[in-house]
């Protein structure tokens, strides 16, 4: 069994807003139900992120809403998975490089579409993808609490 960790050591939702889970849980202007991929963590700029398992890291890219970017495949439950996190200022594991679960791998920041957002608004965006690249919406992701077990939606749980 792959041992899972929580990815900052205080975990909790930002604004425990469930807006910021996974799911479809936004609405576009028209009033139309929106996907949000993932969870967004309350996350201070700098805050040290951590590997949530043991893998491989998939890649490290700076692009898009999503700003600097870290993926890293690993096994859980028999099955091939990617921890995804986003908004980064800092990575410091390399493409390929191989990670231990609880490693630090990256600092929280305010990259992409969350740049210049409100210190109460400032998080890490993560998700768990069933594939490296997925597809628009939720077409390849599964909600973190599919790994967890639990939703940090109403109190912080530590890492």
């Amino acid at each position: 069994m792959t041992d899972i960790y929580w990815p900052l050591q205080r975990n909790v939702i930002r604004g425990r807003s469930d807006h910021n889970t996974f799911g479809l849980v936004r609405r576009y202007a028209n009033g139309a139900l929106k996907p949000h991929q993932g969870w967004d963590f309350e996350a201070p700029l700098q805050t040290p992120v951590y590997a949530v398992a043991a893998g491989e890291v998939a890649f490290v890219r700076d692009r898009g809403d999503y700003g600097l970017q870290l993926c890293i495949e690993f096994e859980f439950a028999g099955r091939t998975l990617f921890a995804f996190y986003a908004h980064l200022s800092k990575v410091h594991v390399s493409e390929g490089a191989r990670v231990s679960g609880n490693e630090l791998v990256a600092a929280s920041g305010e990259s992409g579409n969350a740049a210049g957002m409100a210190v109460a608004d400032q998080h890490v965006h993560f998700e768990i993808r069933t594939a490296k690249q997925p597809r628009l919406g939720l077409l390849d992701r599964v909600s973190p609490l599919t790994v967890f077990g639990k939703c940090p939606l109403h109190e912080a749980i530590p890492g």
